[in-house]
């Protein structure tokens, strides 16, 4: 029974109507099974579960978004810095490989 309501908890944002019944009827089945123990001489007790609120579950889930967005976001931002990082370094070899053949060719230029 609990682990009906635990489930039905879960999927409270799906199910919201029908989340709320399992819950409530679980408790009352494990009342009446306390209850009949009890009758029995057979020492148990329980807690009542509460039904998960609809409102409580989408806030959950919207922090988790939000958490989620935004460590992608720190991945990106890192990604995108360390392209820059490479093109700049690319871009150094480059030009100074460059500058080097124009100076090489000024000088054979002059010899010749």
């Amino acid at each position: 029974m609990d682990a009906a309501a635990d489930t039905a908890n879960t999927k409270v944002l799906l199910h919201p109507t029908t989340s709320r019944t399992v819950v409530h009827s679980s408790n009352q089945v494990a009342t009446a099974v306390v209850d009949f123990q009890g009758r029995l001489g057979i020492e148990r007790g329980r807690q009542s579960l509460e039904a998960r609120r609809w409102v409580d579950a989408a806030a959950e889930v919207r922090d988790k978004v939000f958490e989620t967005g935004t460590a992608g976001v720190d991945a990106a931002r890192r990604v995108g810095n360390e392209t820059f990082d490479r093109a700049r370094s690319v871009t150094d070899r480059l030009s100074s490989g460059i500058a080097e053949r124009a100076l090489r060719r000024c000088g054979d230029d002059e010899e010749g």
